[in-house]
């Protein structure tokens, strides 16, 4: 297949980007992504193949051989899927993508987005992405970056399975057996155009175009990945040392537990603290239009009854101060990301600990708390013990009963076995004490009166006979995940305050749930 003029090759070009008026990529191409996203959710393959149909007919494309445009393709298919194998060659790419931040992950998607439209080797360049609703940068970032780990999975198993390899898509395969749509214009003397072979023709060229256009981005995008994990880029670095410090198992774990975050803050009623989805049927919530259109600040009411209700607080603050309850999972809470379910006695004991001015967490401050079942007389003991002296992070008992005091000085691990320390002694996760147990052991197993066998002995008495078991079984794990610095909590405590800073705290529930 060969166009008759290269001015017409021209022509093809811009043509779907004019119909959508989409902004110059050099000029904003966070805007140019967000008109073509929009572009695609507003239109069907009908649509676009009846633009595609005013230039792209009989007396445009001469049909020459079918099978040697088929082998362009596959060339872009085979230079796409040999540098994605060799970005995962590199080893953990799941793991390092998902633990990516998405700023980087939209970068790289973007980066190959921008570079498809440019490359040559399509009729209607970045106009593809008009064929292609599977290639959005929303679509990639779902679920933390597993969007994107999916449809690369789908590519390279097309690819495997067929020569060219066409990634099927139901949107675009419908467009199939549809007749050309300027068939519908041509005048009762033009009849027998109705049958021309562009019926085919037509689909078959944007097809291909289609899925050229998808190799393109994947080329582009993996080897703006594997450029920055090779030369350990800005944005690639922390999460590298991560991946390369706690072992294969740890840092998937970590990336798993990220990509369940929730992409965006929930909306709830102010008032009875309902989501959309709590009440259903299509409810559409309100806002104060005072804080809106004076503080452009957005308090949100499921009804005009719960904003009476609620008028009497809320009146203290309309229009003067940006104020609202915080509610849990919305814009409000710091830790909005989190889920429900498994997570949500984790996230609520977060919510709680004391935090500082600048939103850090109190390490001083994170004491025991109230228990919500009951403790062994042993753990009551050290509960005491810990409310009465801020200072110590444990106290650990000789054989002849006599205490230590166990106090941390790195202030990462402190966090971490605090917070641990909090969820076991309040009894809000099953998980907790087996990291403490083997950071206690590790330091302190060797000091005069102690050793392992007492101080697992101490806490078996203080949280079950099957403690020592638990225990050794984290151990084991830990030795399998590779954590490379003695224990779990030196692990945490090394890399991930590098890429999660200050709300290091709220994503070390994640992984309590997760290893």
């Amino acid at each position: 297949m060969a166009l008759t003029t290269k001015d017409q090759t021209a022509k093809f070009f811009p043509l779907l980007c004019n119909k959508f008026n989409i902004t110059n990529i050099k000029q904003d191409i966070l805007k140019w992504d967000k008109e073509w996203e929009a572009a695609i959710a507003s239109s069907t393959a009908a649509d676009v193949l009846k633009e595609i149909s005013y230039l792209l007919d009989d007396s445009s494309i001469i049909y020459v051989d079918m099978e040697s445009v088929r082998l362009i393709l596959r060339n872009i298919q085979e230079r796409a899927a040999r540098s994605l194998r060799k970005t995962l060659h590199r080893g953990q790419f799941n793991t390092i993508w998902l633990l990516l931040d998405a700023s980087e992950q939209r970068r790289h998607i973007l980066q190959g987005l921008e570079k498809a439209s440019e490359a040559p080797g399509t009729l209607w360049g970045q106009g593809n992405r008009a064929l292609c609703p599977d290639v959005t940068v929303s679509n990639f970032l779902l679920e933390g970056g597993k969007g994107f780990i999916g449809f690369l999975t789908r590519f390279l198993e097309v690819f495997d399975s067929s020569d060219p390899a066409f990634l099927p898509n139901s949107w675009w395969e419908q467009a199939s057996n549809l007749p050309n749509p300027w068939w519908k214009q041509t005048s009762s003397n033009d009849a027998s155009r109705q049958r021309s072979k562009s019926t085919k023709l037509v689909f078959e060229t944007a097809t291909i175009d289609r899925n050229a256009f998808i190799g393109l981005f994947l080329l582009f995008s993996s080897e703006s990945i594997l450029h920055d994990i090779t030369h350990r880029s800005m944005g690639m670095k922390d999460v590298l040392n991560i991946v390369e410090n706690t072992g294969t198992y740890f840092a998937h774990s970590l990336a798993l537990a990220k990509a369940t975050l929730r992409d965006k803050p929930l909306v709830r009623c102010e008032n009875c603290t309902k989501t959309p989805e709590d009440i259903g049927q299509g409810v559409r919530f309100m806002v104060c239009s005072t804080c809106k259109s004076k503080l452009k600040f957005e308090v949100h009411y499921c009804s005009q009854s719960c904003q009476n209700e609620d008028w009497p607080v809320h009146k203290k603050a309309c229009g003067k101060k940006e104020v609202s309850k915080g509610l849990s999972g919305t814009k409000d809470d710091d830790l909005w990301q989190f889920g429900s379910g498994q997570l949500g006695p984790i996230a609520d004991m977060m919510r709680n600990l004391p935090t500082n001015q600048d939103g850090t967490v109190d390490i001083a401050n994170v004491g025991v708390g109230p228990c919500k079942g009951r403790r062994s007389p042993a753990a009551e003991r050290q509960a005491d013990m810990l409310e009465a002296d801020k200072e110590a992070d444990y106290f650990l008992f000789t054989a002849s009963n006599v205490p230590v005091r166990f106090v941390i000085d790195d202030p990462g691990a402190k966090m971490v076995f605090r917070i641990n320390r909090r969820m076991i002694m309040t009894q809000t996760a099953d998980s907790g004490l087996e990291p403490m147990a083997e950071y206690m052991l590790k330091h302190r197993s060797g000091f005069p009166g102690l050793s392992r066998d007492v101080i697992l002995k101490q806490l078996c008495a203080e949280h079950g006979n099957n403690t020592t078991e638990k225990v050794v079984e984290w151990e084991r794990k830990s030795r399998e995940r590779g954590v490379s610095i003695g224990t779990v909590i030196e692990s945490l405590s090394k890399d991930f305050m590098k890429v999660f800073g200050h709300t290091f705290s709220k994503w070390y529930g994640f992984l309590l749930i997760c290893v």
